[in-house]
C-alpha cells in the first residue's frame, strides 16, 4: 500500500472524529498488541469500499461499543444511553463517510476513486484479530485511553 495512503488516512481520521465527533484519535501503536487479544462481540465494525477501474481499497474501522456510542451520542446531541443501536451504527457509517471522502480528498486530485457505501454492523463472536485480517495494513488510536483500530484493504486488481 502506498505510503502516502496511510497518512492521508490518519489524517482524515483525526479531521473526521475530532470535527465532527468532538472525539481525539491518538496514533498509538500498541493498541494493535492489545486490540488481537480483544473479543470482538459486541465492536462496531465498518468498511467502506473504495475503487478505481480494475483496482479496490477495502476501509476498514472497529471501535468498542463504549466508542461508538459515544460517537453518535456528540453527533446526534443525546447522551450516550439515549442511542439506540440502529443511531450508532447509522452514525459509524457517516463516520466512515466523512473518512473515506476525506481520505481520497487527499490521495485523488484526479477524482478517479469512486467510494461505495459505507456498512457497519455489530460483531457477534471470535476475536478481533481475526477481524482485522481482512486488513493488509493496520493503526491504531487511542480515544480516550481507549481502542481504535482503523485498516486498509489491500490495493488490489
Amino acid at each position: 500500500m502506498e505510503t502516502s495512503w496511510s497518512r492521508a488516512l490518519k489524517a482524515s481520521i483525526s479531521d473526521a472524529f475530532s470535527t465532527m465527533y468532538f472525539l481525539v484519535p491518538e496514533w498509538d501503536p500498541e493498541v494493535l498488541a492489545q486490540a488481537e487479544g480483544i473479543k470482538a462481540a459486541g465492536w462496531c465494525e465498518g468498511w467502506v469500499e473504495i475503487s478505481r477501474e480494475q483496482f479496490r481499497v477495502s476501509l476498514w474501522l472497529w471501535a468498542p461499543p463504549m466508542v461508538a456510542r459515544e460517537l453518535a451520542a456528540n453527533l446526534l446531541a443525546l447522551e450516550s444511553q439515549e442511542v439506540d443501536e440502529e443511531q450508532m451504527l447509522d452514525a459509524y457509517r457517516e463516520l466512515l463517510n466523512m473518512i473515506g471522502g476525506g481520505l481520497l480528498t487527499n490521495v485523488d486530485s484526479q477524482g478517479m476513486w469512486r467510494m461505495g457505501l459505507p456498512q457497519a454492523r455489530l460483531c457477534d463472536k471470535g476475536l478481533l484479530k481475526e477481524r482485522m485480517a481482512q486488513a493488509k495494513e493496520l493503526m491504531g488510536f487511542a480515544v480516550d485511553e481507549r481502542p481504535v483500530v482503523a485498516g486498509l484493504g489491500p490495493l488490489s486488481k
